[in-house]
């Protein structure tokens, strides 16, 4: 699926509560989707169970998240810009499934990650954490429950046309 035009300012709107520090994460299941977010976990000791990462930042190469996930699965897609395809859903499921049975994963996609928050709030169980930055604001931290997938649910419907 494709992302609307007219969409973007909407799902660029912050889906969770900011937060100014990692201490404020909880210690549960946590998905980290972004390279800083990632990295800033990683270097305070915090381990996301998963992390979904595309070695890119604010559009530039980057890799220094990569190199402090030694003892995680690595699993790779590719997804566009703009868009949230078939393959990397399903990547951002058997990450979570994995995940959900005691490894850490990686998963690192080739183009852009920042909409494959999407379906880890579809897919991961409810009392999980999902952790993603909001340019010029911080970190979102967002808990997974009935009431943000039905959120989450509704927003890709109005949001995302099918390819």
């Amino acid at each position: 699926m494709v992302l609307r035009e007219e969409a973007r300012e909407m799902v660029a709107e912050a889906k969770g509560n900011l937060i100014t520090s990692i201490e404020e994460v909880p210690d549960a299941p946590l998905v980290s989707v972004g390279d800083r977010v990632t990295y800033l976990l990683l270097e305070n000791g915090r381990r996301p169970e998963v992390a979904i990462i595309d070695l890119m930042e604010r559009r530039s190469r980057e890799a220094f998240a990569v190199y402090r996930l030694n003892g995680y699965l690595i699993l790779s897609s590719s997804n566009p810009p703009g868009r949230i395809n078939r393959e990397s859903w399903n990547a951002v499921r058997l990450a979570i499934d994995m995940a959900s049975h005691g490894f850490r994963v990686v998963l690192i996609v080739d183009g852009e990650e920042d909409l494959l928050g999407f379906p880890v709030t579809l897919l991961a169980p409810s009392g999980w954490y999902m952790l993603y930055g909001q340019p010029g604001m911080g970190m979102i931290l967002v808990e997974i429950n009935d009431k943000v997938k039905k959120e989450a649910e509704n927003l890709l419907i109005r949001a995302f046309k099918p390819l």
